[in-house]
């Protein structure tokens, strides 16, 4: 199921016989079933849109879509939600509900460096670092994605102790990369990850440049009081989506 950077171990023989189950790993894959993937997924692609993408240095360079792009097509990333179960699939695994309230529109090309080791919550000290609410990731992958070409790895969750010193976390997570699984995703597919499980980016190293859909979610529209309260914003479009969804199937 997942491509599993080991050497040829007993932790390799141990690896393959597990249930990557979210509770256990921190995260899972998701595979929806889409006709005519290759076609669908080139349509939403800006690889050939370069005018539309901007360089964020923050993120190791990596090229995204612009927000005013991103704006106008929230619908389509919704439907693209919604239509083909990618929320239900994720609540399924989590066993709670999926609420995305931000979307991000990336491509990694060979000058996009990697993205280290890292949680998006954590403990520096007492200091709690990152959203105060459940955070999850889910992105979808516009292209067949394994380690060469930037697919996100993870140190599962139940060989990675949290430390409350993210410096010193980070240097453990590059010790204990051996462990590390970089799934293996073909079109279309996806991977929900908790905020607290420790992940990074690997540097490309093929021609074969990873685009991926990448939503920040919570469990709960409540836990996003000042974006409730603008239509406009991506939680809200999805909010109406999903309701209109719900009284079609009535």
């Amino acid at each position: 199921m997942f491509g599993i950077n080991l050497q040829d171990s007993f932790l390799i023989k141990w690896f393959s016989n597990r249930v990557y189950s979210f509770s256990n790993f921190g995260f899972a894959k998701i595979s929806p079933s889409i006709e005519n993937k290759k076609a669908f997924f080139e349509k939403l692609s800006f690889k050939k849109r370069k005018d539309l993408l901007i360089k964020d240095k923050k993120d190791a360079g990596a090229l995204k879509v612009k927000k005013e792009i991103l704006k106008k097509n929230y619908q389509i990333y919704t439907d693209l939600l919604l239509k083909y179960d990618y929320i239900k699939i994720a609540e399924e695994l989590i066993g709670e509900k999926v609420y995305p309230y931000i979307v991000m529109h990336l491509i990694n090309d060979k000058k996009t460096k990697e993205l280290i080791w890292h949680r998006d919550q954590y403990f520096h000290g007492k200091n709690f670092i990152g959203p105060k609410f459940k955070l999850y990731k889910l992105a979808i992958y516009l292209q067949n994605t394994n380690k060469n070409n930037g697919a996100t790895g993870f140190i599962p969750k139940l060989i990675s102790p949290r430390i409350r010193n993210r410096y010193l976390d980070t240097i453990f997570a590059y010790l204990s990369s051996f462990l590390s699984i970089h799934p293996r995703l073909s079109i279309g597919e996806a991977v929900i990850f908790s905020g607290k499980v420790m992940h990074h980016r690997p540097k490309q190293k093929n021609n074969k440049y990873r685009e991926a859909i990448i939503f920040s979610c919570t469990n709960n529209p409540n836990n996003l009081p000042n974006l409730k309260d603008d239509k406009n914003e991506f939680l809200n479009v999805f909010l109406r989506s999903k309701k209109n969804s719900e009284s079609n199937n009535k």
